[in-house]
């Protein structure tokens, strides 16, 4: 899959508006979305980006003070990173992630997870497991979702997609993070998750019912499924 995300993948098509660019306004404005969520759910920490192409979140993160690095497993976007953040992004597979257990607070990926193996349920597994093992905090994903309407991801058009329940079931079945909350976007249908480490939500929920229901409801259908 690697050998895809490649110059003619990066810089081609509807890249060639420029939006790849850090200074385009299309650019920042969705740096700014992307932050502006991390710093919603998160305390400013340590913070891995995967897919992080060029390296643009890293750097905007580590302005907004974060102490950010990224990871792609595309030769060509590790080679062409932005020079601002070089030593701060390296090559990796999402499925085979070189640090220890518990190295960042956050791991952090838009809109990169669901190209993880092409889509393939048994790849994006071993990624879900690789994420939530670096974590100790929790996770934020922005995810293309597939639905009825939705056959496969327009970026590329190969991606197989999987439906909102595959990715909190995927990481509630891995017994760290919980599910914590999802915000739905259309154009393509998309979901910003965020995922907390178990110890965080039952700090941050305490007795709140309403949450320790919803809990239980995604145990047992994971339990049933």
């Amino acid at each position: 899959m690697a050998e895809i995300y490649d110059e003619r993948y990066f810089e081609r098509g509807w890249r060639e508006s420029g939006s790849l660019v850090w200074d385009h306004p299309a650019q920042q404005r969705q740096l700014k979305l992307k932050l502006n969520f991390l710093d919603r759910f998160f305390d400013k920490g340590r913070v891995l980006f995967v897919g992080c192409a060029k390296g643009f979140e890293v750097r905007m993160a580590r302005q907004m003070g974060w102490d950010a690095y990224g990871t792609d497993f595309s030769e060509y976007a590790v080679r062409n990173v932005d020079p601002a953040v070089r030593d701060y992004v390296r090559l990796a597979d999402t499925g085979a992630l070189p640090f220890e257990e518990d190295s960042f607070d956050v791991v952090a990926g838009f809109n990169s997870l669901e190209h993880v193996g092409g889509g393939r349920v048994g790849e994006l597994g071993r990624a879900l497991c690789e994420v939530s093992r670096i974590a100790s905090k929790g996770l934020l994903f922005k995810l293309s979702l597939r639905h009825w309407a939705v056959a496969s991801c327009i970026d590329p058009g190969f991606i197989e997609l999987q439906p909102f329940s595959f990715w909190v079931e995927g990481i509630e079945r891995l017994g760290k993070h919980r599910f914590f909350r999802a915000e739905v976007g259309t154009a393509p249908l998309h979901a910003w998750v965020v995922f907390y480490q178990v110890r965080e939500w039952d700090r941050f929920f305490g007795d709140n019912q309403d949450a320790k229901f919803w809990a239980g409801q995604i145990g047992n259908a994971i339990r049933r499924s």
